[in-house]
């Protein structure tokens, strides 16, 4: 026996559209929030407490979204780790490249990369480097953010190793050692600036310490 359809009104049939539209089994949901700019409040606040004190409430808490929010953009806690650490790793690369496209001579240019880091050591408090860091917790621990913090220093020393051979090809510095060797060296000394900040914050002994790795450059 059939049920006949009871018939709807002009407005019911519009709400019931709409209803249809909003409700449609499978369809995305959209996002009401910026997620890049969470991403980058989440970002920071890995970086200042780490992966093990920081907990899946204060995550979406600092991103100012809902906690399934946060895991239908990112996934769980280790994910949006993930995540931030590719941000931060993005960023930094980035900044970095930028700065040895620069057509200055290379030593002065490291010597102003050095300089700007030891300013933004001393203006973040206790933070260090967010690399470093991950490094020091989870490198060894996690595979792929250990494979992750691995292939980022490996593009560090790439992008140093280019600019430094095309100084050494133009007579501007030391031939003593080669382009990969002291990419490798002079990346550690700007990752070590990030270790003694949270034991000496002193701008005096950091400035010595860049001025003795950037030595190694001086034919």
């Amino acid at each position: 026996m059939h049920h006949r359809q009871k018939s709807l009104t002009p407005a019911q049939f519009i709400l019931y559209q709409s209803f249809q539209l909003c409700y449609t089994p499978h369809m995305a949901r959209i996002k009401t929030f910026d997620e890049t700019a969470a991403l980058d409040r989440v970002m920071t606040l890995f970086w200042e407490q780490g992966y093990e004190a920081t907990s899946v409430r204060d995550l979406a808490t600092s991103a100012g979204i809902g906690l399934s929010s946060l895991y239908n953009a990112f996934g769980d806690k280790r994910d949006v780790y993930g995540a931030a650490l590719d941000r931060y790793r993005a960023i930094e690369r980035e900044q970095f490249a930028a700065i040895l496209r620069e057509s200055a001579a290379v030593r002065p240019t490291l010597a102003a990369v050095f300089a700007e880091l030891i300013d933004m050591l001393l203006a973040g408090g206790n933070r260090g480097s967010f690399t470093l860091n991950a490094a020091i917790e989870l490198g060894g621990r996690d595979e792929a953010i250990t494979a992750g913090l691995r292939e980022h220093f490996d593009d560090i020393c790439d992008l140093l190793a280019d600019r430094l051979a095309e100084a050494q090809a133009g007579g501007e510095i030391s031939r003593t050692w080669s382009p990969d060797e002291l990419a490798r060296y002079l990346a550690f000394g700007l990752y070590s600036l990030a270790t003694m900040v949270k034991i000496y914050p002193d701008r005096d002994r950091l400035e010595a310490t860049a001025g003795m790795v950037l030595s190694v450059l001086d034919c």
